[in-house]
């Protein structure tokens, strides 16, 4: 047992020796790897805020930081300022257009009185731009800014306080152009300029609100017809407009018939209604129009051997196509003698013919050629905005026809015309063309 004792001594020791030992330098290998990482991670994030802080600014900062410098210079009313700034943007995105719209940049060449620069600009505007939706005319490319500049006009104040500033100061804006080394022609043009960037209606295509400025533009365009910016004048400064020479328009009518001579001694008089659609050139239209009413026989009828009993439903159908050209027009009253042609039927109810009649089906309709005169008043008295002198417009509408149908001489009994008056409803329009 002793030797066995002895033996195991040694190893027991070095068992609870070694353990403790490797634990304690677990613990300092721990510590000294976590110093080295914070120490590391210290020096990296050193490193990433150093290349931050050396990178060159990007341009979304500099067009800020810019424009806003801009307006700065502006309400401090240093000028000098405003154009080292304006000149510095432009050349360092290499075209202005990425830095500003054209009315902001256009404005402040007035501030800082390039003026040479402004006209060959507002010259350039307008050269090979074609005219999008018959009213505007396309913005050239070169012009056109990017969505970055977008998004920076939305969210600063540049356009509203060049805006504001340069309205307040028009007339000193207008004497810095009279006394500009420029020809008569340039300095006309560049305060016809002036006033359109500043004075535009939002609505373009208002003539009451366009008028003065409209006003303005043709006298330019009378004193120099042939000047280099009659082209800028016509495109985006004066919006006059004409109604296309094509119309189109709609009716639906309710009214009253009544027939005369042999066809009221046969036939009741009804309600009648339908609808109507017209197709216009200049003045002229032409109208195709659809009318339906019932009736009811005041006696017997009896054709080809077939006889249409007293009392029994029937229909009147007419379709013509009519001529209208106005006697009278203004904005809210029209006036048209109508003259034209057409076709109308008469024949027992299919409904009563099924039930009651069924020897009726055989029944040849009574139907003719017919010529109708009549004359066609439309009212507009609820909306400003229409025209009906010239763009047309909603209207409500009175419509006396006389029929005059022609059932030949196998039909003596028959024989006859017929009133109608109808209160319609309807519209009617012609697209508005630019008028340069």
């Amino acid at each position: 047992m002793g030797v066995c004792n002895a033996a195991q001594t040694p190893r027991s020791f070095f068992i609870q020796s070694y353990f403790p030992m490797k634990r304690s330098n677990c613990y300092i290998l721990l510590l000294c790897g976590w110093l080295l990482t914070s120490f590391a991670t210290a020096q990296q994030n050193d490193s990433i805020r150093s290349r931050i802080l050396s990178m060159q600014p990007s341009d979304l900062e500099i067009i800020t930081k810019g424009r806003s410098l801009i307006v700065e210079n502006l309400k401090k009313g240093d000028l000098v300022a405003v154009k080292e700034v304006k000149d510095y943007l432009a050349g360092e995105m290499f075209n202005p257009y990425r830095v500003f719209v054209p009315a902001e940049y256009w404005l402040l060449c007035f501030w800082t009185e390039d003026f040479t620069e402004l006209l060959h600009e507002a010259e350039d505007y307008a050269s090979g731009v074609e005219l999008r939706g018959d009213i505007y005319w396309g913005v050239p490319e070169r012009f056109q800014g990017t969505p970055m500049l977008g998004m920076i006009v939305q969210s600063d104040r540049l356009s509203e306080e060049l805006g504001r500033k340069s309205a307040e100061a028009y007339i000193p804006l207008t004497v810095s152009v009279d006394n500009a080394e420029l020809n008569a022609e340039e300095k006309e043009f560049l305060k016809l300029l002036l006033y359109a960037l500043l004075f535009t209606p939002d609505r373009v295509d208002d003539e009451k609100e366009m008028e003065e400025l409209n006003a303005k533009a043709t006298a330019f365009l009378d004193v120099y017809p042939d000047s280099r910016y009659g082209n800028y004048t016509r495109r985006y400064i004066r919006y006059r407009f004409r109604p296309s020479d094509w119309g189109m328009g709609s009716e639906l009518f309710l009214g009253y018939n009544q027939f005369t001579g042999g066809l009221s001694n046969h036939f009741t008089n009804r309600v009648m209604g339908g609808f109507a659609f017209d197709i216009s050139y200049k003045k002229f239209t032409v109208s195709t129009r659809i009318n339906f009413s019932g009736t009811k026989t005041l006696q017997e009828i009896t054709r080809r051997d077939i006889t249409w009993p007293k009392d029994v439903n029937g229909y009147v159908i007419g379709a013509d196509l009519a001529f209208h050209y106005p006697v009278f027009q203004s904005r809210n009253v029209l006036i048209s003698p109508v003259a034209g042609i057409g076709g109308m039927g008469i024949g027992p109810s299919f409904e009563q013919v099924k039930d009651e009649y069924p020897e009726l089906e055989e029944f040849k309709e009574l139907s003719s050629f017919n010529y109708l005169l009549g004359l066609d008043i439309k009212v507009n008295a609820w909306n400003r905005e229409i025209d009906l002198s010239r763009y047309g417009g909603g209207y409500v509408g009175l419509r006396y026809t006389y029929y005059i149908p022609n059932l030949g001489e196998r039909h003596q009994l028959q024989r006859g015309n017929m009133h109608t008056i109808t209160l319609t409803v309807g519209g009617f329009g012609y697209p508005k063309k630019r008028d340069l």
